[in-house]
């Protein structure tokens, strides 16, 4: 059965002498495995797009030995990525965390509108690209269901004020009395940095104006937080 899905290449590995297999997250059948047949050989006329961040409707062809790539009609390469080695690091960190999550055949539509905000402006934008990724860790885990309380601590529900903690088990914000083994302490301007993030949206982060070291700390409390959810380590971001 032939059927079009729009999906953004998260990566491909080689298969056989002259195939590719590609991992595709797309909108109507969450990720998926295709076989691309023929994909390495020189006269390809479809070996340009089967790259991570191709974001494309893809034509398939569904067969019991799974998914034929038959065509892709691409919508961005998101090329900018490809030529500067920051935007790239951190546009594949977004690559690996989709890649972890997601669970094969399982639909996630809000969170591939999601990456596609973040892909979109790591690449068109000249914004940090750790401000980016830290928006989209934090979407990301809101859409996983554990969205941050930034209001009052999570256990007793008292106002957040000073000894702030995250706790790496629930990733929830903690007080100095609640805090647990699992806890790490942070400081008022990354809890400062999770709000902004948390209530602005992609479009509006070239007005917000974040010290590099501050950005830093925030994305590696988030990292952390990863790598204890669901073991994820950003190979990409060791570059």
């Amino acid at each position: 059965m032939d059927t079009t899905v729009k999906g953004l290449i998260l990566k491909s590995i080689d298969y056989k002498e002259a195939d590719k297999l590609l991992t595709i997250l797309t909108l109507e059948k969450g990720k998926i495995s295709v076989r691309a047949r023929g994909i390495k050989k020189s006269n390809s006329k479809l070996k340009a797009f089967c790259q991570s961040f191709c974001f494309a409707d893809i034509e398939l062809i569904e067969g019991k030995a799974g998914y034929v790539l038959s065509g892709i009609n691409c919508i961005d390469s998101f090329f900018e990525i490809t030529k500067d080695l920051d935007k790239f690091a951190y546009g594949f960190a977004v690559i690996e965390i989709l890649d972890k999550i997601c669970a094969e055949n399982e639909i996630y539509p809000s969170l591939f509108v999601e990456a596609l905000k973040c892909i979109k402006t790591i690449n068109y934008t000249k914004l940090d690209p750790r401000l980016i990724l830290s928006k989209f860790i934090i979407g990301t885990l809101k859409l996983e269901g554990f969205s941050l309380n930034l209001n009052t601590c999570s256990r007793c529900r008292t106002p957040l004020m000073s000894n702030l903690y995250f706790d790496l088990s629930s990733g929830e914000i903690l007080c100095n009395a609640c805090r647990t083994f699992e806890s790490i302490e942070i400081e008022k301007s990354v809890f400062s940095t999770f709000k902004i993030l948390s209530q602005n949206d992609y479009d509006k982060l070239q007005t917000i104006k974040i010290p590099k070291n501050i950005l830093e700390k925030t994305l590696n409390v988030l990292t952390q937080n990863l790598t204890y959810k669901y073991e994820i380590k950003l190979n990409s971001l060791k570059l």
